[in-house]
């Protein structure tokens, strides 16, 4: 049986971390310094001696870091806080309150797997990274020291609500995994379904556009003939974005392989990962708003994606934003019972009655339709019309311009929002839609916004902003946008 953590003293690391935390360490070193590397390869002689021992230096340093850290990081769970010492020559010691924790995060790479052992992340607000980074526990200790957290966050809960009842029930068992009841569960189809939707079509088309200009010019060999044949370009265009495509399935595949969203009695649960394996807790009332992200081509699909934002900083050393529920798939039908399930104060039987926005703000949105997509058409063009023949550049550039006025309309009449006692609803975007849901009560605060060209049309936005993110209503009159932001100046329910 695992010792609980309020009766232990100070822990460390397990011995293996030095080689689980050394590959992601050295992993960052080349990536930072791969142009160093590239000129070892080209160049010859002293300079490339010299290069080669900088480079070891690089290495040498990772390794250091690695020992260093395993040597000096040192944890304990005591007087109901989580406290973390780490470093030798610039030493930091953090104490963390578990009421402040704003997600949980278990994770398990290869390396962890193949010796039995399991990273633990702990968000709070206003930290850049994981704020207690424990990179190598055993899993029963990781375990132990997760229910200790819950046990002392239940226990601070029950002193503040003063419950009537008995104060015991709510930490009894808490060395447990609470019961969970699963709210949505991720098939394959759909996570494939997901990567789809996210494929990286604009970045493939931009290096689509940087092989083609500098090609030719970097190894005329090999691409003045091969771009010179009819249809050339728009082969390669096609290569571009279907990599594009194929790599954001890929990343999805390997990234939400069975995903189940899970709702504990501490608060919401996620478990996904095909090789790295990761665990989310986040306690119950920590949702600081919720995306709903329903592009047109998860439309078509009958979907729509939920981001469940926290306090946390969502961001690891190294790496981007995991720390969130992201719920790659929900159908439509299914959504509003997930947020219910989600947000207190949302009902899924209510059906939302969008305000409009002002009417000065759809020449606005027809505007900036028309820069999009006539300036998008154009840059095509430039590189399509020698070879396909597509006419005359004015002329593609007027399809943008005709695209551009549907789009801005289109995106006008998808704008909206709402105000409810306990929530903030707000919606925009017709290809690209996204529905914003937060708590009245998660405000920080609001402002009253009028940019330049805003003034022009007379048109004004409120921003609000919670602790995980920051929304802005559609355009509106002042009249109107005064009353929203005195109405989400009070405190909400």
């Amino acid at each position: 049986m695992a010792v609980e953590p309020d009766a232990q003293g100070w822990r460390g690391l397990e011995p293996a971390s030095l080689a689980i935390n050394l590959v992601p360490d050295l992993w960052r070193t080349l990536r930072t310094g791969w142009p160093l590397l590239v000129a070892i390869m080209v160049s010859g002689g002293v300079t490339s001696f010299i290069d080669l021992l900088f480079f070891l230096v690089f290495l040498a340093s990772s390794l250091a870091r690695t020992i260093v850290h395993f040597l000096t990081l040192r944890y304990r769970l005591a007087d109901g806080k989580l406290e973390i010492h780490s470093g030798l020559l610039g030493r930091r010691h953090r104490v963390i309150d578990p009421v402040r924790i704003q997600n949980i995060e278990l994770v398990q790479n290869v390396f962890h797997r193949a010796f039995g052992l399991v990273e633990l992340r702990v968000e709070t607000a206003g930290e850049s990274g994981a704020a207690g980074l424990l990179s190598a526990l055993s899993l029963a200790e990781a375990e132990s020291l997760r229910a200790g957290i819950q046990r002392v966050r239940s226990a601070s809960a029950a002193a503040s609500a003063a419950a009537s009842g008995p104060a015991g029930s709510g930490a009894a068992g808490s060395a447990a995994e609470p019961e969970a009841e699963e709210l949505e569960r991720t098939g394959l189809l759909e996570v494939l379904g997901h990567g789809v939707t996210e494929g990286r079509a604009g970045a493939a088309l931009v290096l689509y556009g940087i092989v083609q200009e500098w090609g030719p010019t970097v190894r005329p060999e090999l691409f003045t003939h091969a771009l010179a044949r009819p249809g050339s370009s728009a082969v390669l265009m096609v290569v571009f974005v279907s990599a594009g495509y194929l790599w954001s399935v890929t990343t999805s595949f390997v990234r939400y392989y069975g995903f189940v969203l899970s709702r504990t009695a501490d608060g919401l649960r996620t478990r996904s990962g095909l090789f790295t394996r990761r665990r989310v807790e986040i306690p119950a009332g920590k949702v600081q708003m919720v995306r709903i992200d329903a592009s047109w081509m998860l439309r078509l699909m009958g979907y729509a994606s939920l981001q469940i934002e926290t306090a946390g900083s969502n961001a690891a050393p190294g790496e981007g934003r995991l720390a969130e529920a992201l719920v790659p798939m929900v159908a439509d039908d299914v959504v509003p019972y997930t947020l219910e399930a989600v947000l207190s104060g949302f009902a899924a039987s209510e059906r939302v009655a969008w305000s409009r926005p002002a009417r000065a703000a759809l020449v606005r949105a027809v505007l900036g339709g028309v820069v999009r997509w006539g300036g998008a058409l154009a840059l095509i063009g430039h590189f399509l019309t020698p070879t396909l023949g597509l006419g005359r550049l004015d002329a593609l550039a007027g399809v943008g311009v005709l695209l551009g006025i549907g789009d801005g309309y289109l995106d006008y009449v998808t704008a909206g929002w709402k105000l409810t006692p306990s929530l903030i609803l707000v919606r925009s975007g017709f290809l690209s839609r996204v529905t914003s849901v937060l708590p009245r009560a998660k405000i920080q605060s609001a402002h009253l916004v009028q940019g330049p060209i805003q003034r022009q049309f007379g048109v004004w936005q409120v921003h609000v902003w919670v602790a995980g993110g920051r929304v802005a209503t559609p355009e509106l009159n002042e009249h109107e946008a005064r009353a929203v932001f005195e109405a989400v100046s009070q405190p909400g329910v």
